[in-house]
């Protein structure tokens, strides 16, 4: 017996799966918090170089305005440079303070310019503080930001093997509840931060925290769900996730203070406390630990709250089953290259994974740099995400996983390719028709993302299904670090990160026509099966793993 016949006897979706189901959902909504809060909490506004210091008292230009001091002192449309003080209160002085003969002569007529010489100020119309303006991360500071994004994934990828090698030792509720405690003292501590010194680390520590605890709550919430509802149970999982994008924005709206927003989105955690009395151990994880009265237990209580008799001969069978044990032999990671076609397959898979992370992030994260509200701009953007979600569950069963995957990556990179060009058109209508692709490709990203994650689980063997995934996730995580730096591409030339989002969606998109769909083959079991040739293989209906 396996674990997908064990839950049919249980009963697919019960009350017992339902319960342990909710608790993945609300924490997918919190993940979208943590994964995306640098785009309010990092945000760069409007800046200048700081003229507070500048003493205009005992002069005739005492009671100018702040718009003709910016003009006096500061190039236009320069963020980082300011003419020479000492030179620009020459002028004046030797034109008797003639406000209109200096500007009739030219505003920077003769003067060099300078580097900010007393920081910067900050615009307040749509950030009242972030931890660029507070930590003054522009000019040559402003690889700051980048880099704290991409240590926050890198963060995240060391969480995923962290987490998952300490839950096969440890257990998975043990590591979930560390994760979630890990989190809310990194986000608390992150809130209070003094300097990026300590903010760095601790935002390393809420990626690590984050994905790791998520992983984990994955396996323990959908291990027991039958397989006639795990594909529309994971998709679900994911609408939570994109909500989570929706709510986001309404928290940085009404709460624009960077250090309440970051305690907004992790007090929450708090309430996950409550999950240490009903959240069961993973049955699997005790019998490979030799633990089965305890699995028993679990067993019992989750047929009696679903109302099903349970025999009790079922724990030995499910003990029985070969991918709980492992076989014969340990597999790893190895062995998903180890044959030429599974090379190839596994390749493949693994730069797709790369790819949609990739685009996926990069294209949240710069919401904050198209036009208009960048609240509701990152609304639109995190809100299709739920429509993408619900048109592959409508997809993927009469069309497959390759179709929805090609077409969808593909798609996602027409749209950022036109969007690219257009980017820079000072028309009103273009930067509305800029901000109309960018939405449409984080739509089809999603869509490709949510396909791509089904459809690998399905084309690994079982003997190295965690193996192979495994290394997809951190592959997604490798993308997610590059994200940040291509953003910052734009200031080389604009249209670059959008291209480069743009060309590599079609090319990995288009890889996925050398792998098989899945929709009508039996799954594989073992190496071999994957070596079998494919026109003679088994043709049945599969069960979504």
């Amino acid at each position: 017996m396996n674990l997908d016949e064990l839950s049919i006897l249980l009963g697919q979706f019960g009350p017992y799966q339902r319960q342990k189901y909710l608790l993945m959902c609300f924490f997918s909504l919190l993940s979208a918090f943590h994964a995306l809060n640098m785009v309010f909490v990092g945000a760069q506004p409007r800046h200048w170089c700081s003229l507070a210091y500048l003493n205009l008292s005992g002069t005739p230009l005492v009671n100018i305005s702040q718009s003709e001091v910016k003009q006096l002192f500061l190039p236009e449309a320069a963020q980082c440079a300011q003419y020479d003080i000492t030179g620009r209160l020459a002028q004046l002085e030797e034109s008797a303070y003639n406000l209109s003969e200096v500007m009739a002569a030219g505003v920077g007529n003769n003067l060099t310019k300078t580097a900010c010489t007393h920081g910067h100020s900050y615009a307040r119309d749509k950030y009242k503080s972030t931890i660029t303006s507070e930590f003054d991360l522009v000019c040559e500071r402003k690889h700051w930001r980048s880099t704290s994004k991409s240590i926050f994934f890198g963060g995240r990828l060391v969480g995923a093997f962290v987490f998952g090698q300490l839950s096969d030792r440890f257990g998975r509720r043990p590591m979930f509840f560390a994760g979630v405690f890990t989190l809310l003292v990194a986000g608390t501590v992150a809130s209070l931060s003094p300097s990026m010194l300590v903010f760095v680390p601790m935002y390393f520590l809420q990626g690590a925290a984050h994905t790791g605890a998520f992983l984990v709550a994955f396996t323990l919430s959908t291990e027991l769900v039958g397989p006639d509802y795990r594909v529309v149970a994971g998709f679900v999982i994911q609408i939570f996730y994109n909500f989570g994008y929706v709510i986001l924005a309404g928290l940085a709206y009404f709460i624009r203070e960077w250090r309440y927003l970051e305690l907004a989105i992790t007090l929450p955690a708090l309430l996950f406390g409550f999950y240490w009395w009903i959240l069961p151990e993973s049955v699997p994880w005790l019998l490979a630990q030799g633990r089965d009265q305890e699995a028993e237990a679990i067993l019992q209580t989750a047929a009696k709250k679903n109302g099903v008799n349970l025999d009790p001969g079922v724990l030995q069978e499910l003990k029985n089953d070969p991918t709980l044990r492992g076989g014969d032999r340990s597999y790893t990671a190895l062995d998903c290259v180890r044959t030429r076609l599974m090379a190839v397959m596994s390749v493949t898979i693994w730069i797709n994974w790369l790819v949609n992370s990739f685009v996926f992030y990069g294209i949240a994260l710069n919401s904050e740099n198209l036009s208009g509200d960048p609240y509701l701009n990152f609304c639109l953007i995190g809100g299709v995400g739920i429509f993408a979600e619900i048109l592959c569950i409508a997809m993927v069963k009469p069309l497959g996983r390759r179709i929805p995957l090609v077409m969808s990556m593909c798609l996602a990179g027409l749209v950022c390719i036109g969007a690219a060009f257009i980017q820079d058109e000072d028309a009103s209508a273009m930067k509305t028709l800029v901000k109309v692709l960018v939405v449409a490709g984080k739509f089809w990203i999603t869509c490709s993302y949510a396909t791509i994650y089904l459809w690998s689980a399905e084309l690994f063997p079982t003997v190295v299904r965690n193996a192979g995934m495994g290394v997809a996730s951190m592959s997604a995580r490798i993308g997610g670090i590059f994200a940040p730096f291509v953003l910052d591409l734009r200031e080389a030339w604009s249209p670059l990160p959008l291209l480069v989002f743009g060309v590599l969606s079609i090319a990995a998109g288009l890889s996925g026509l050398s792998l098989p769909d899945t929709i009508t083959r039996s799954l594989p079991q073992t190496l071999d099966d994957v070596a079998t040739d494919r026109n003679t293989r088994k043709r049945v209906r599969s069960k979504p793993v």
